[in-house]
């Protein structure tokens, strides 16, 4: 579908509803097919960094391993701790999940920034952190099988979709070690890792809450501002 470009009030619900519109998606659709999510941004002084690689190993209608690996190259002021992350849709719907290696996880779980997604990995307490020493700290890589078992009816080997945001929160960050919570992208997604871009796209940018949206979104109205709205296919994993 080509852009198409959006005038007066559509333009202030094309930007309401800006997140859903430049979702980003990853399929899985056959054993090994794999993909990596990059985390990237700055923070009081810290360069934060990370990766989370998943690999779908084995899979039966209700049940779905991936071999998953995540990494934390952050440095800077601070100890830069990764405490959790977490996949704003899953399809099929989830019944549960599973994690290891000092890893949990939980469905239909609040992820501080991003309010509810379908699937949160942590190290902490919950998805919403916890002790600093039980996150992935810096230059630390850890290594689990996350098992996912769908809802009744849902059937994973159709394929496993992944949709953005894809959150991930940091603890202890920079000089005045705060907490901060971004978007991060797919791995073979033009400009991923970069740095710098907003929401699921860029890797870089902090995800505005809904109230914000409506603010910009009744700015650009009264203004009288256009958008394009994008649409992006489905990516498989590669």
């Amino acid at each position: 579908m080509k852009p198409t470009m959006i005038h007066g009030l559509a333009a202030a619900a094309a930007l309401l509803f800006c997140s859903q519109a430049q979702a980003t998606a990853v399929v899985f659709g056959g054993l090994n097919d794999t993909t990596t999510l990059i985390y990237t941004s700055t923070l009081d002084g810290a360069t934060l960094s990370a990766t989370v690689k998943f690999t779908l190993t084995s899979w039966s209608a209700t049940s779905a391993t991936f071999a998953t690996i995540v990494t934390n190259n952050s440095f800077g002021p601070g100890q830069n701790a990764l405490l959790s992350f977490g996949i704003d849709v899953v399809t099929p719907a989830l019944q549960g999940a599973t994690a290891g290696s000092g890893w949990s996880a939980s469905i239909d779980d609040n992820f501080p920034s991003f309010k509810k997604v379908d699937l949160c990995v942590w190290a902490g307490n919950n998805c919403s952190g916890g002790p600093i020493g039980d996150g992935l700290g810096e230059g630390m890589m850890s290594s689990f099988n996350l098992v996912l078992t769908a809802e009744a009816g849902g059937d994973f080997t159709q394929g496993i979709t992944f949709t953005s945001p894809y959150s991930a929160k940091f603890q202890s960050v920079g000089t005045n070690e705060v907490s901060v919570e971004f978007a991060g992208c797919v791995a073979s997604q033009p400009g991923c890792g970069e740095g710098g871009g907003g929401g699921s796209g860029g890797g870089g940018g902090n995800v505005p809450e809904p109230d914000a949206l409506a603010l910009i979104a009744i700015a650009a109205l009264a203004a009288g501002l256009s958008r394009r709205v994008l649409t992006r296919p489905l990516r498989r994993a590669s």
